[in-house]
């Protein structure tokens, strides 16, 4: 199945619109009904300077099949930029058929032509595949603390 990408330009309203119509599919698979605002994601994106997203459409098919948004950071220890991975999500069609793969490889061009010095993401440990998918393309586990889990906390702010 040969799949390309293209990186989203947040002002061509066929971008927008694929994107949003994967991150509904994520949000309604994980909350069950699609986040507050959503229409207007993409224009928040574009006023994000760090952020940038990578679609994915198997060829022949007219919708997407995959989508990765990203945004760029910064490492104070290594003085580099560097990219957090903050979604990917696959069309349940097309899970297991390597489009996280593509999704990441595009992620990691642009990484370089960016001179980050790593990509970093967060993942439940009930996600047993995506695990088993990072894992396939070379992430691992912090090499500096392996035997530490790190908790991902969070405040809701109003």
């Amino acid at each position: 199945m040969p799949v390309t990408t293209q990186r989203v330009d947040y002002q061509n309203p066929d971008d927008c619109r694929d994107l949003i119509c994967m991150l509904s599919e994520y949000a309604k698979h994980e909350m069950g009904h699609d986040p507050p605002e959503l229409d207007r994601l993409p224009q928040r994106l574009a006023g994000f300077s760090t952020a940038f997203s990578i679609l994915a459409y198997e060829e022949g098919l007219q919708r997407p099949v995959g989508l990765i948004n990203c945004f760029f950071g910064f490492s104070t220890f290594k003085s580099r930029r560097l990219v957090n991975i903050h979604d990917v999500i696959v069309t349940e069609t097309h899970r297991g058929q390597g489009v996280s793969a593509v999704l990441l490889k595009a992620v990691q061009q642009v990484a370089d032509e960016h001179d980050c010095c790593r990509l970093t993401l967060e993942v439940y440990t009930d996600n047993p595949s995506a695990i088993r998918a990072y894992r396939k393309y070379g992430f691992t586990r912090d090499p500096e603390h392996p035997d530490v889990d790190v908790w991902f906390l969070r405040k809701t702010l109003e």
